[in-house]
């Protein structure tokens, strides 16, 4: 089998929720080692928090945590803390998204597991970063889409109230991204000169990268863009339309003039293509809704994977409106690239979840193991990489400081 990129490299996890665990669980699919520290005494919350009964078959943290060993540390004691001070000699990077001041009570701050070792890469992954007036506030994936305006555009054009958020908590899973990019731009300035470093991440600043041209249209011309539901300026049709079948759609996109020509082949000759006021994209725009509705009264009376494929034969932008269930049995691409990958997990059985989103030629990476039980790899872990004795370990635990 070839090497992983990362299998040499060893990863200490101090995360909860989503976003620091992601980071790492990137790191884990190219071959890192992972060790998350966990607590009996503060569960992680994707784990169930205080409810027992879920700490090993939450969907979420399985998702998360696969490529993972854990060690159950009670943070709470110095002895803890001392015994998470070795794991940190040991390691090559250390991942947190903890609340501001956490790892400073801890004496796990940069400046003291730099004292421990000098080269160490550190995240410190947070919801508005570890600098700046808020950088201490609680934060989570739905206010964070509120806080950098994602909420407040992704909305119908009349609509009363904002949305909420799209379910998506999209802040974490980019920053768990930008992160591991972070940390491998990290290492190979480490490989480069030996200098660990220390990276400040933000959530939110991850998130407000997805509305860059939203900013800059207010910076340059004063303009606030308004929600504009499935709209967008300068493009016309430009809709999920309503097909066959119990709630399906299609999305088509026209930008351009060639666009609609193509657009008007794969319609067949409809004669209402050739109204002169659908001629132009302003055209379109300004009798937008009559045109969604000569195009709808043609995808009604078709599957969406129909109009689909109708539409990508011309080369025009379309694709179905798909929820879950057609993911999992009716897309062909997933299929057919192995993306959706199922494993056995010890107490929650089989799971199918999403693999890799780039597999590598040469390198390619994968989930190798389930999530961890909660503990699962401690004695392991003490064993093999800190030298503890089984008289040791069987006190500490008795003691609850590996609890």
């Amino acid at each position: 089998m070839p090497s992983l990129p990362l299998e040499d490299i060893r990863v200490l996890s101090l995360t909860t929720a989503a976003a620091g665990p992601t980071v790492s669980n990137f790191l884990g699919q190219y071959g890192a080692e992972i060790i998350n520290l966990e607590s009996r005494v503060h569960p992680d919350t994707h784990r169930g928090g205080q409810n027992k009964a879920r700490w090993n078959t939450s969907p979420t943290f399985v998702k998360l945590h696969r490529n993972k060993k854990s060690i159950t540390i009670n943070m709470g004691t110095e002895a803890g803390r001392s015994i998470a001070k070795e794991l940190v000699a040991v390691s090559d990077v250390i991942v947190e998204n903890f609340t501001l001041g956490v790892l400073q009570r801890w004496g796990l701050d940069y400046p003291n597991v730099k004292d421990i070792k000098e080269d160490i890469v550190m995240l410190s992954l947070r919801g508005l970063g570890s600098t700046g007036p808020r950088a201490a506030d609680t934060t989570w994936g739905p206010n964070l889409t509120a806080l950098f305006g994602m909420t407040y555009l992704w909305n119908y054009v009349d609509a009363p109230y904002p949305t909420a958020e799209a379910r998506a908590q999209h802040p974490d899973f980019l920053s768990g991204c930008s992160g591991a990019f972070a940390i491998m731009a990290a290492l190979l300035h480490r490989k480069l000169t030996g200098k660990g470093q220390h990276i400040d991440g933000s959530q939110i600043e991850a998130g407000a990268s997805l509305l860059g041209p939203v900013y800059l249209d207010y910076l340059i011309n004063g303009r606030v863009q308004a929600p504009q539901g499935n709209q967008k300026s300068g493009a016309s049709p430009h809709e999920a339309y309503r097909c066959h079948g119990d709630d399906a759609w299609c999305v088509i996109v026209v930008e351009t003039d060639q666009d609609w020509a193509r657009f008007c082949e794969a319609l067949g000759g409809m004669s209402w293509v050739t109204d002169p006021k659908f001629s132009t994209v302003l055209g379109r725009m300004a009798n937008r809704g009559e045109l969604d509705g000569k195009i709808t009264e043609w995808t009604i009376n078709r599957s969406s994977q129909e109009v689909m494929g109708i539409m990508q034969s011309y080369g025009v932008i379309s694709g179905p409106v798909q929820d879950v269930q057609d993911i999992f049995e009716s897309d062909l691409q997933f299929k057919e690239t192995g993306f959706l990958v199922g494993f056995e997990e010890p107490e929650a059985g089989m799971v199918i979840t999403e693999g890799l989103a780039a597999t590598l030629s040469e390198t390619p990476g994968g989930i190798r193991s389930p999530a961890p039980l909660l503990g699962e790899h401690t004695w392991e872990i003490c064993r093999d990489l800190l030298g503890m004795s089984a008289e040791e370990f069987e006190r500490l635990e008795t003691e609850q400081i590996l609890f």
